[in-house]
């Protein structure tokens, strides 16, 4: 099977599982979306060998250390990494071949263009399925977007692709098994992040729509536990299973109990008709994006749902199910446990970070560390480093991984927030205090205004990487990294910040700070290290 080392757990047949009669080999495509990350960890501790397809590897690196969600060290997941297209239609048949069942979890939400969004999904799915077809896979499991016709209620473009999908997997594949959810609730996902952000940072709702959306939302274990249940259960076999909390609710509604389940206060909701005239989903995605630091275009995929009705319609689980196990939380018990967990930055996995601030360089391809010199021509950085303890090592690093929120940067914080405010002015999103738990940190995550770009920690090689998500004239990052030297009882801890100019002005805005740039990495690399 072609497959990528990516960790210990990688590409290894698991003779354990000759003991596990329920074991399956299981393929998931969008092993780095919300929903993906969690069923890895719930599908592997249940025993299952695992191949995970994905285009950037390097998202799935949390699963080699420090992934406490995976309870057994048995070596049986393997990382394809490589693009879905007719090229590599080969590549993906071969790779299939021994799997029982394929979770097909890809969606085209950053493509800008509507019609190239929608034929790009139906694309992938038609290829993934006549690969599915051709390997002998008997099961792919969908996991699509809930939405019925009704008068008043016109189904957005998003919702009905969703559902155009499902249809050219079947199309291909005999046996789909598609899923039909509305807004899912959990810490770390995009949906959720919106209510969250909105109840709390808004004083009252606006209501633009003379006649707004309805949605059915639900818990995200529920939906992983019905994601599992339909595993090669033969009552799911070719059907559609409509699922959700027992509340339909308006969008302003969910917004408005999130405020008195969590926050206890009260939000008015001021009914504006005639103000989506003037702020049609362009622009009331760019409003939102500023204040939830979601992407727009993923905001303005979903808000063009909010006239919707995202129910149960005629395909409820129960039809197909009427002894289904998963009993659906509240509205109000799941918003309260996702608070919980985005409380202490609990994620099991993060809304989908955008390809360019996931990766370091989206054009090189290539980790600085693996850069030689003639590579990095045009970048500018600087550095400083600093000699500790061989068994300070660990306690430093846990330093740098709590940097952030509360914790600040290691230097005056007037600083950073003001470099926030100018953001703010440019049209950026500021210094919006966003901390990851540092024993859950992962390629993807954010902190304030940085994402995570690259992680490990192993025992004598320590490396965080933050990309600036700013406006900025060029790229930043600020990379720390501990490695031993020569001298066996010490260690080399070295901060930094790499830029990338876009043209003069890219120049200019470096070297403008490059005395406050000395000040600040000096400061931190002093204080980090401080006993």
């Amino acid at each position: 099977m072609p497959c990528a080392k990516r960790s210990k757990r990688v590409n290894t047949i698991n003779t354990e599982l000759a003991a596990n009669e329920g074991a399956k080999h299981i393929a998931i495509f969008g092993s780095t979306s919300y929903i993906g990350t969690h069923l890895i960890t719930r599908l592997y501790n249940a025993g299952h060998r695992l191949t995970l397809i994905t285009r950037t590897a390097r998202k799935l690196e949390f699963l080699n250390h420090e992934c406490f969600y995976l309870q057994r060290q048995v070596p049986d997941i393997c990382i394809a990494e490589f693009q879905l297209k007719e090229e590599t239609f080969g590549q993906i048949t071969d790779t299939l071949r021994g799997v029982d069942a394929v979770y097909y979890l890809v969606h085209s939400l950053y493509v800008q263009d509507d019609n190239d969004f929608l034929q790009e999904d139906n694309r992938l799915a038609a290829l993934t399925a006549r690969a599915c077809t051709s390997a002998g896979v008997r099961q792919i499991v969908f996991m699509g977007g809930l939405g019925v016709e009704k008068a008043g209620y016109p189904l957005s473009k998003h919702l009905r692709s969703r559902q155009e999908t499902a249809q050219h997997l079947r199309l291909e594949h005999d046996n789909v098994t598609e899923f039909r959810a509305g807004v899912i609730i959990g810490a770390g996902n995009s949906s959720f992040e919106i209510v969250r952000s909105l109840a709390t940072k808004l004083p009252f709702i606006l209501r633009p729509y003379p006649k707004e959306g309805l949605c059915q939302p639900v818990f995200v274990d529920d939906v992983i536990q019905y994601l599992t249940h339909a595993l090669l259960n033969e009552r799911y076999f070719n059907q559609i299973a409509e699922i959700g909390s027992p509340e339909v609710l308006p969008y302003s509604k969910m917004v408005q109990l999130y405020a008195s389940y969590v926050l206890h206060k009260k939000l008015c909701a001021l009914p504006l008709p005639f103000f989506s005239l003037f702020l049609p989903p362009f622009f009331l995605s760019r409003i939102i994006s500023r204040i939830s630091a979601i992407p727009a275009i993923l905001i303005e995929r979903l808000l063009e749902g909010m006239r919707s009705a995202a129910v149960i319609g005629k395909y409820s689980v129960a039809r197909i199910d009427p002894e289904c196990p998963v009993v659906p939380l509240s509205y109000a018990a799941s918003v309260r446990k996702a608070a919980q967990r985005d409380e202490s930055a609990m994620y099991r996995s993060v809304w989908a970070t955008p390809y360019e601030l996931s990766v370091l360089n989206p054009e090189k391809k290539k980790q600085f560390m693996h850069m030689s010199s003639q590579e990095k021509e045009g970048m500018l950085f600087e550095s400083f480093s600093k000699e500790i303890d061989v068994q300070e090592i660990e306690a430093v690093f846990d330093r740098i991984k709590n940097i952030g929120g509360k914790t600040g940067y290691y230097s005056p914080m007037w600083l950073w927030r003001l470099r926030g405010w100018i953001d703010v002015l440019l049209g950026g999103r500021g210094l919006r205090s966003q901390k990851s738990n540092p024993s859950l940190i992962r390629i993807g995550n954010r902190i304030d205004f940085w994402v995570v770009t690259y992680y490990r920690n192993f025992q004598n090689n320590k490396v965080l990487r933050l990309k600036a998500d700013m406006i900025t004239p060029g790229d930043a990052w600020l990379q720390f990294t501990i490695y031993p030297t020569e001298n066996k009882d010490k260690a080399l801890l070295t901060l930094t910040a790499y830029f990338e100019p876009h043209g003069i002005f890219g120049y200019l805005y470096w070297y403008s700070l490059y005395f406050i740039h000395k000040f600040i990495f000096r400061v931190m690399v002093e204080n980090i290290t401080k006993r």
